[in-house]
C-alpha cells in the first residue's frame, strides 16, 4: 500500500514539474520595468542682476610710434628641372632673385659658377645684364624693389666629364644696401649623374592581398534569458527523476 502511494505521489509530482517547466519555457523573461521618471518642478525664473560701475576706466598712456629703419634683404633660390641626367642630356636651372626687405636693394649681383661637366647653351633674365667669364655666369640686376622677383634661366648640356653618382650647382647674390641677411644669399641644387646605358629604376610588381572570409561566431546566451533557461531545465529534470522513481516503484511492486 505504501509503495502504491509513493508511486502515485512521485508520478503526480513529476507530471506537475514537467507542466511547470513547459509553461515557463513558453513565456519569455520579462525585462525589469524602467524606473519612473522623476518629475521636478521648474525653478523660478531669476532675473540676472547686471553689475554697474560708475568708475571712469583709465586710459592707456599715448605712445608715439617710433619710425622703423628700412632695410634691404635680397634673397635667391635655385631649382633644376631633372632629378637625374646622362651625358648629352639638357639641364635647365631656374633662379629667382627677390627682395624680402622693406626698401629697394641696390647693386644686386648674381653669380653662378657652372661646373666643368656642364656646357652653357643659353642664359636669360627678366631684367638685368647677363655676362660670363670662363665657366661663370654673371647677372647684373641693378636694383630690386621689395617683393619684386627676377627670374633667370640657364640651359646647359651634360658633357663627357660628368661622372656618377651626382652633381651639384650653386648660385649666390650680393648687394651694397645695408640690412642684408646672409642666410638667404645662396642656393644649391643637386641631381644624379647616370652612366650611359643604365636603365631607369622601376618599381617592383604590385602585390594584391586576398581577403580571407571570416566565419561568424555565435556567442551563448547571457543574462536573464540564460538564468530562466537554466531554471526550466532544472524543473524538467526533477520531473523526469520523479517519474523515473515512480516507474521504479511500480516495477518493484509488481515483482
Amino acid at each position: 500500500m505504501r509503495l502504491r502511494v509513493m508511486k502515485y505521489g512521485l508520478m503526480a509530482v513529476g507530471v506537475a514539474l514537467l507542466i511547470i517547466a513547459g509553461a515557463s519555457a513558453g513565456t519569455s523573461p520579462t525585462a525589469a520595468a524602467p524606473l519612473a521618471a522623476i518629475t521636478s518642478t521648474e525653478p523660478p525664473t531669476l532675473t540676472p542682476v547686471v553689475a554697474t560701475s560708475t568708475a571712469t576706466p583709465a586710459r592707456p598712456p599715448t605712445r608715439t610710434p617710433r619710425p622703423k629703419t628700412g632695410f634691404a634683404d635680397p634673397a635667391i633660390t635655385k631649382a633644376v628641372n631633372v632629378s637625374e641626367a646622362r651625358i648629352g642630356d639638357e639641364v635647365v636651372f631656374t633662379i629667382i632673385a627677390t627682395n624680402l626687405g622693406t626698401i629697394t636693394a641696390d647693386d644686386v649681383f648674381v653669380t653662378d659658377p657652372i661646373p666643368d661637366y656642364l656646357d652653357v647653351i643659353e642664359a636669360t633674365t627678366t631684367r638685368g645684364d647677363v655676362s660670363s667669364s670662363g665657366r661663370t655666369v654673371f647677372i647684373n640686376i641693378g636694383h630690386i624693389a621689395p617683393g619684386e622677383e627676377i627670374r633667370i634661366h640657364i640651359r646647359a648640356r651634360v658633357n663627357e666629364r660628368a661622372q656618377p653618382p651626382g652633381g651639384r650647382n650653386s648660385v649666390s647674390i650680393t648687394t651694397s644696401s645695408p640690412g642684408d641677411n646672409p642666410a638667404n644669399n645662396s642656393s644649391e641644387v643637386t641631381f644624379a649623374i647616370v652612366a650611359a646605358g643604365t636603365p631607369t629604376a622601376t618599381l617592383g610588381p604590385t602585390t594584391t592581398a586576398t581577403a580571407t572570409p571570416v566565419t561568424p561566431i555565435t556567442l551563448p546566451p547571457t543574462g536573464a534569458a540564460e538564468q530562466a533557461s537554466n531554471r526550466i531545465s532544472l524543473v524538467a529534470l526533477l520531473g523526469l527523476i520523479a517519474l523515473g522513481l515512480s516507474l521504479a516503484i511500480r516495477g518493484k511492486a509488481r515483482g
